[in-house]
């Protein structure tokens, strides 16, 4: 007696790219679906899992955003998987979500040319599939982490002033903290190396990069 055979799901990756710009807002990378189902709807970069090239989902998430968009972002990680029957009219569906981040201005060239589109996480539209919950529920895990890792880093120039740090801080978690108290939780983590001097105001003021591309600060600091 043989086993009835099994539909194979559909599995996807898909990337909910991330860079604050316009008064520090966080924004999510977008772009038109070339294809039915929602063909000219706004959706999240993604694509399906090619068994014959990608080791594993991270190689996909990479091959993806290097064909759609042409570059390795910042910071990318597996956030989580959505799944079911009914998030795909072509059938059962499964999607490894990335979070990706990077620097604002290294994106703005690609709106520029047309290749995606840098929207609002305030202001979004309606979009294809379920992907207004993928951002929703990637923007909740950024903002859980950047309270006790140094991801919030990636969405800066390489390098940075701590109040640039701080800035982003804010508008990620949404709410302001002391200046002084900042400065030095952040420096007590190790997360930072000075590189240099560069000119502000009224005095220099010291520029940072990463001391590793993640640190876990094993606590929060708020």
């Amino acid at each position: 007696m043989t086993s009835a055979p099994f539909e194979r799901p559909i599995l996807t990756v898909d990337v909910v790219l991330l860079a604050l710009l316009e008064q520090g807002r966080l924004h999510v990378a977008l772009s038109p679906r070339p294809s039915d189902p929602f063909k000219g709807k706004l959706a999240l970069p993604g694509g399906f899992v090619h068994t014959d090239k990608d080791r594993n989902t991270v190689d996909s998430a990479r091959r993806i955003l290097a064909d759609k968009l042409g570059f390795a972002p910042s910071h990318l990680e597996q956030a989580f998987t959505e799944s079911g029957p009914t998030r795909d009219s072509r059938g059962w569906s499964a999607s490894v979500v990335y979070l990706a981040l990077h620097p604002a201005a290294e994106l703005e060239p690609l709106q520029a040319d047309g290749r995606v589109q840098l929207v609002d996480i305030d202001s979004l539209p309606r979009l294809a599939f379920d992907h207004l919950k993928l951002i929703a529920q990637a923007v909740k895990r950024l903002r859980a982490k950047a309270s006790y890792t140094s991801i919030i880093a990636h969405l800066l120039p390489r390098e940075f002033t701590i109040p640039q740090m701080q800035a982003a801080f804010e508008q990620v978690i949404g709410q302001q903290v002391n200046a002084a108290n900042f400065r030095r939780k952040i420096l007590e983590t190790g997360a930072l190396k000075e590189t240099r001097m560069v000119p502000a105001a009224y005095r220099p003021a010291q520029a940072y990069r990463l001391a590793a591309p993640l640190t876990d600060f094993g606590h929060n600091l708020f």
